[in-house]
């Protein structure tokens, strides 16, 4: 019995190591090793910092310009088609992340019956109290081969571009 429960276990571990997830590497980027050299690719004097490191607000100072610029942003349908899926993707990755663990459900009842003397077999009045309490685990994936990992890691990325893409939605 217990060489059984060995091998099984044994079996189990060893599966667990045979992930079909491909281990990423990050492409190299195709972007020039230095920085362009000259005069035109100087800092600017004064300059905190770069245009495209700044807000909006600071890069325009015009305040009717910074107005038209705040009145687009709030009324883009665009930005307010990424910010719903921003919310659908993140309502996506959270169901997706609960398949890592198990489903518990509990459940409890009771109830409590008066009794007539003339329906009681003893022929007595009496009051009878029921109760019961219910434990268990619906549902669990054994994650052997990581297939429930990776979805969950797919639907984070997914939910990290959708943020991104509302950023670039913003820009544009």
């Amino acid at each position: 019995m217990s060489k059984s429960l060995i091998s099984l276990a044994v079996t189990a571990f060893i599966l667990g190591g045979c992930s079909l997830i491909p281990d990423y590497k990050q492409p190299e980027a195709p972007v020039a090793a230095q920085y362009p050299q000259g005069p035109a690719y100087s800092p600017v004097e004064g300059a905190k910092m770069a245009a495209a490191e700044q807000g909006w607000r600071h890069f325009f100072n015009d305040p009717a310009l910074q107005q038209l610029i705040q009145t687009a942003l709030l009324n883009n349908r665009d930005l307010r088609v990424a910010a719903l899926n921003i919310d659908a993707y993140r309502a996506q990755y959270r169901i997706q992340r609960s398949d890592l663990f198990p489903a518990v459900s509990a459940t409890g009842s009771g109830s409590r019956q008066r009794v007539p003397g003339d329906q009681s077999q003893t022929g007595q009045p009496g009051i009878t109290s029921s109760y019961s309490a219910t434990l268990g685990v619906s549902s669990y994936e054994l994650d052997l081969f990581g297939r429930v990992r990776s979805l969950s890691e797919q639907a984070l990325e997914t939910y990290f571009a959708s943020e991104e893409a509302r950023r670039s939605t913003q820009i544009s």
